[in-house]
């Protein structure tokens, strides 16, 4: 199989577009599995180098056959998060808040689902996977807060010109005060 079958499969399941009648094309959501590829790129480094075509709906070389499984659960979640946060945007000029004397009907009540998606769903596990995979080191690039700290000194240097001579002060308990 590859991306074009695999990835749309999965982001169909995501979005609840999995039975028929589906509300989106194929070829729409190959379109924006691609766009969503290009912005995981930016933001992750897979261990492949991957070539995007949004004209021609294609990437290169395919992740499937590739096995590269990160980008195969990042890049659906993101798709995910793009399309929600269109939806979001439509039913947004969809609402309708109207009062007269009395009465109200206010259809904007209901977009606190569409919050609520937007915070818990795939937008939020799109990032919460992405900062996982980089703080455990499952990159190429390796993980975060790895670092070497601690005073400098500089060969041959004086040593009034350090930090590192400060800190040997404090370590020998000589603050530089003058006890009272």
């Amino acid at each position: 199989m590859t991306w074009d079958v695999d990835l749309v499969l999965m982001l169909r399941i995501m979005i609840g577009d999995s039975a028929a009648p589906q509300t989106y094309a194929d070829a729409y959501l190959e379109q924006v599995l691609i766009a969503a590829g290009i912005q995981a790129d930016s933001e992750f480094p897979f261990d492949y180098t991957y070539a995007y075509d949004i004209s021609a709906s294609t990437i290169t070389p395919d992740p499937i056959t590739n096995a590269d499984y990160q980008f195969q659960s990042l890049v659906p979640l993101k798709a995910a998060c793009i399309l929600i946060q269109g939806e979001f945007r439509q039913s947004l000029g969809q609402g309708i808040k109207v009062r007269d004397g009395d009465s109200a009907i206010d259809t904007s009540v209901s977009f606190r689902g569409y919050r609520d998606i937007l915070e818990l769903g795939p937008c939020k596990a799109y990032e919460r996977l992405k900062w996982s995979l980089i703080s455990t080191g499952a990159t190429s690039g390796g993980g975060v807060g790895k670092a070497v700290l601690g005073p400098h000194r500089k060969s041959g240097g004086m040593t009034l010109n350090t930090i590192s001579w400060y800190y040997d002060q404090i370590a020998r308990g000589a603050t530089g005060r003058n006890s009272r």
